[in-house]
């Protein structure tokens, strides 16, 4: 027993679809069709109801060909048969009522003969007209069975062509079913080859942060180490003014006392020389510091780059799947 809703209606508007989409509207694509509903021993009969009623769009599924096509040579065809069943009727009609009223001529005869035996001769004519006339319209019997034979040749051939032009359009659908298969196939080689690109910008980009981080460490490090450079070297410029000035007191206080001056210079020369090697142990590091930021800088614009290229290339590879 069929489940309620179901009806004639939606057995006959799922058989439409798949009869249009090309497919052979069978019990359980008719079923399946409707969402499942209802049984097999429910539904059959009202699709062999449809199909009896629309015998073209199931010869049209099954073929593979248009269901507007197969009707039109359809109707060709049956016009055809329709004039050549005519025709034949109609020589029928006339060679039946030709044999009558040659049948009516001849008893006319018989009897006239009988009655007037005189006139046999003349009788003897006319029958031999009426021979003539059922000679010539053997002749155009004749005539009229090699049109029809012709007709039937003609339909064989149209039906020859018809299968012919159907196993091309399966030649075709099967053509264009393996070039959807390969360009499917190249869009999922197409989608992993990006993605394993995606993978390996992403790899970059996490390498370059890391060197980039690891730099600006050492860059952080250099920076420390450049103030403390400075701060030595304001250090020793100020001891050393110190040192200067107390030299020169002493050696304007005690001018008597030379070797005391001579230890001051002395002294005042090493201070001297110390604070040429930080001024020079400075000048190193900045020079290290200004390589540094160019190495930065120039990790920094890799970076910007390779995440570009990364966001160009997702985009790309969502826009060809869906």
């Amino acid at each position: 027993m069929a489940r309620a809703g179901v009806l004639y209606s939606h057995v006959a508007k799922a058989a439409a679809q798949l009869a249009a989409a090309g497919k052979n509207p069978t019990v359980d694509t008719v079923r399946e069709a409707i969402g499942g509903t209802g049984s097999k021993s429910t539904i059959a009969p009202m699709l062999k109801q449809w199909k009896a009623q629309h015998g073209g769009e199931v010869a049209a599924a099954g073929a593979g060909l248009p269901a507007d096509l197969l009707e039109a040579v359809q109707g060709v065809y049956e016009r055809v048969q329709e004039g050549a069943k005519a025709q034949v009727e109609q020589l029928r009609a006339e060679h039946q009522q030709a044999a009558q009223e040659a049948a009516r001529v001849l008893e006319a005869l018989y009897a006239e003969g009988r009655k007037l035996g005189a006139e046999r001769e003349a009788l003897a004519d006319e029958l031999a007209n009426v021979k003539a006339m059922l000679a010539r319209e053997q002749v155009a019997r004749q005539k009229d069975a090699v049109a029809i034979v012709a007709l039937e040749s003609e339909k064989d051939g149209q039906a020859q062509r018809l299968a012919d032009r159907a196993a091309e359009i399966r030649s075709l659908a099967d053509q264009l079913a393996q070039a959807r298969r390969q360009f499917e196939h190249f869009q999922d080689a197409s989608a992993t080859q990006r993605q394993e690109d995606k993978s390996a910008y992403e790899a970059r980009i996490a390498r370059t942060e890391q060197e980039a981080g690891t730099l600006r460490t050492y860059l952080q490090d250099s920076r420390e180490a450049l103030a403390v450079l400075r701060s030595e070297k304001v250090h020793l410029e100020h001891t050393l003014a110190e040192q200067l000035d107390a030299a020169r007191e002493q050696a304007r206080k005690l001018y008597e006392g030379t070797e005391a001056v001579n230890a001051a210079r002395e002294m005042a020369s090493s201070r001297q020389f110390e604070m040429e090697m930080a001024e020079e142990r400075l000048d190193h590091s900045q020079q290290a510091n200004a390589r540094l930021e160019a190495r930065l800088a120039e990790l920094e614009g890799e970076n910007v780059l390779l995440k570009a290229k990364a966001m160009v290339s997702v985009p790309k590879a969502r826009g060809r799947k869906t």
